[in-house]
């Protein structure tokens, strides 16, 4: 049996289900928590639930890197046997004791022969096993791009000069704010986690210039109809494991031009004139540029359009992810 371990109650699963095998496969779903702070009590039990209710040769394929990792020392503790495959790496760089706990955690079952993972850019795998001095073989596999990402009935603003920055994770927003401030002729949208505007706002909540919008846990529509207003996407990143890679479908999907951090994330899916560093001078000279040159901006835009529906496909996504399954 191949149990597949989700990491949030409504995630996408049935493309994935057919391909594995409707009666072969069992989901199981981490419960959410309406409090951000008891995520990674969320992801333990979800890991705790899946490990009792598999069996000896069973398979485990987690969508969230740490569950998977959590349920491999669970079964390696219990002399369970299990075969993991892991979809979703994000590895921390910050000395604290909670990062070199997960490191050390990762950096053992990475290089377990029972444990397979996924990464989704070449030189992220390569950046990975530098940071847990390893040398393991990574299966690449692309972020899954859905149909339902393109809003057709939402269109660009007819201003042309609307800026959007949005998203959960990775997004170092005080770099954002510092760009905002550095454009006051242009227009932007912010759109950010509940808990990261609390403290946002609390540094900067009386310099907000009148340029930006900024918003905190919006409707699922409503986030992509300010998305689908904008002209330009940017996502500066302040991590280098995947993040923003949900923003970035999205804003190919409905053919917008996206401008990010250089991470090794990023370098798999964006040319290197629209990666950028730290200074927010080379943010808002790029912004500035694309803003103003359409036929470059949508050339990009239809470039990273035609990716992602020919080599991103869930079918695409699937196809990978059981053969993994089914490797012995």
């Amino acid at each position: 049996m191949i149990y597949f371990l989700f990491s949030h109650e409504y995630s996408d699963k049935k493309y994935l289900m057919q391909a594995l095998g409707e009666d072969n496969t069992v989901a199981v779903h981490t419960r959410d928590h309406k409090k951000w702070y008891m995520w990674h009590w969320a992801l333990f039990w979800g890991s705790v639930r899946v490990v009792r209710a598999s069996s000896k040769g069973d398979t485990i394929v987690a969508w969230h890197h740490l569950q998977a990792v959590l349920a491999w020392w669970m079964s390696r503790l219990t002399f369970r046997k299990r075969k993991f495959v892991c979809l979703n790496i994000l590895l921390k760089v910050e000395k604290t004791w909670k990062n070199r706990l997960h490191r050390f955690l990762c950096k053992r079952a990475f290089q377990a022969g029972n444990f397979k993972a996924t990464v989704t850019s070449v030189d992220y795998g390569q950046w990975l096993n530098r940071q847990l001095g390893i040398d393991v073989e990574y299966t690449l596999l692309h972020d899954v791009y859905h149909n339902y990402y393109h809003m057709p009935q939402f269109k660009e603003s007819p201003r042309k000069d609307i800026v959007f920055c949005g998203g959960a994770s990775g997004r170092d927003w005080n770099l954002m704010f510092d760009i905002i401030r550095r454009t006051p002729d242009v227009r932007y949208y912010m759109i950010m986690p509940g808990h990261q505007y609390r403290w946002f706002m609390k540094d900067h909540s009386h310099e907000i210039p009148d340029n930006v919008i900024i918003d905190y846990n919006i409707p699922y529509k409503q986030f992509m109809f300010r998305l689908c207003q904008s002209t330009l996407v940017v996502l500066p990143l302040n991590i280098n494991a995947p993040a923003g890679l949900t923003v970035m479908y999205q804003a190919a999907a409905n053919r917008r031009m996206v401008i990010t951090s250089g991470t090794e994330a990023m370098k798999e899916y964006f040319m290197p004139y629209q990666l950028c560093g730290k200074d927010p001078a080379e943010w808002c000279d790029k912004i500035r540029y694309y803003l103003s040159h359409e036929a470059e901006r949508q050339q990009e835009a239809d470039r990273f359009h035609e990716f992602i529906t020919t080599q991103c496909t869930e079918q695409d996504y699937a196809k990978i992810v059981a053969r993994l399954c089914h490797e012995k």
